[in-house]
């Protein structure tokens, strides 16, 4: 569906009849010995790597990049790191705020585990283009419009090259994989998620007050003001102050970034942005006694930017997802220490090699 009523499809699909599918056991990460988390690359060196002529840097830059029109006409970049007789395609889908040159160390950790990736970029953000004429502003019109150009993306550049689809999203991209999947189930085999967004953390504010507030904000105009204490991008200085990781070098190496490409930054979020938002977490919290997709679910137990109970709800509804709680681990999960870090991706190629070979 194009452009939807979000507030229609939450009721709409309280009405919907579940598939008869039975909740399946958890995945046996024990049954799979390998790969070990001491095969993903280490954070100890990761600066000197994307130092100039460093592996990760000239990995990053062998990628073949690539755009799109998206909904609108607005340019969707990627970029393709393609292996040598891939298992599969992994799709990368990033969070708010984030570019995908953000997840070069994860695409060349799949790559070398033989999984072609394609990182996407998620409209107004990152290296994608902007619906506003204030590029800090995190906005869209519609949350829909994300599933519709990620769906694009799967269908026309993607599964051209490789049929075979998995997904790894964040955060906000969770939340536009699970609509994705409902929307269209037959876009990817199997999914994996990292902290997604399916229940925003309000800071106290109930749900139904905060969008109840958004919701009359949006109402008396056109939703493009900043959300209260947002605000244009600052660049972070107080790395012990930061709420997405525990890693130093992995926070160092964003904010570099960041600092070196004013392009692919951004301030905070829109009025807009928020009731579109919350609206779609709500939607799609609820949506997992409809899917029968295999999917799996990292949960970060320090987690202060997403709540744990929307995700709980839709992976104990999803017959075929998996929970796997990752103790002391911020927001980012895949920008965390090692030992949180690598052994959440041990376990992602460990349940994709296991879709690859049932």
């Amino acid at each position: 569906m194009h452009r939807p009523l979000l507030v229609a499809a939450v009721l709409l699909s309280a009405c919907r009849p579940a598939p008869p599918l039975s909740k399946q056991p958890p995945f046996d990460f024990e049954a799979h010995p390998t790969p070990s988390p001491e095969a993903f690359n280490p954070e100890a060196n990761l600066l000197a790597q994307w130092g100039e002529g460093g592996v990760l840097r000239d990995f990053w830059n062998s990628g073949a990049e690539g755009s799109f029109e998206g909904v609108d006409g607005v340019t969707i970049a990627y970029r393709v790191h393609r292996a040598v007789n891939p298992k599969a395609a992994v799709v990368l889908v990033p969070g708010r705020t984030e570019a995908i040159i953000k997840f070069a160390e994860v695409a060349r950790d799949l790559v070398a585990q033989g999984y072609s990736t394609y990182a996407l970029t998620l409209r107004g953000q990152g290296e994608a283009g902007r619906m506003l004429a204030d590029p800090d502003k995190g906005y869209v019109a519609w949350f829909d419009d994300y599933v519709a150009d990620t769906h694009r993306f799967i269908t026309t550049v993607v599964k051209p090259e490789q049929p075979r689809v998995f997904l790894l999203a964040h955060s906000l991209g969770g939340a536009v994989a699970v609509l994705l999947v409902d929307e269209h189930p037959d876009d990817v085999a199997a999914l994996a998620m990292t902290s997604p967004m399916l229940e925003i953390e309000l800071g106290g504010f109930p749900a139904p007050v905060a969008a109840s507030i958004a919701a009359g904000i949006c109402d008396a105009s056109d939703g493009s003001g900043y959300t209260l204490g947002a605000g244009p991008y600052a660049e972070e200085t107080d790395f012990p102050k930061n709420t997405v990781t525990n890693s130093l070098p992995r926070w160092t190496w964003k904010v570099q970034q960041l600092h070196d490409d004013e392009r692919i930054r951004l301030g905070g979020t829109t009025w807009r942005w928020l009731c579109q938002a919350l609206v779609a977490s709500s939607r799609a919290q609820g949506l997992g006694k409809f899917s029968s997709t295999p999917t799996l679910l990292f949960q970060a137990g320090a987690d202060t930017i997403v709540k744990p109970g929307g995700q709980e709800k839709y992976c104990a509804d999803a017959p075929r997802c998996t929970l796997s709680r990752v103790e002391g681990a911020k927001h980012e999960i895949l920008q965390e220490r090692d030992e949180l870090r690598n052994l959440t991706l041990s376990r992602v190629v460990k349940f994709f090699d296991a879709q690859v070979t049932p």
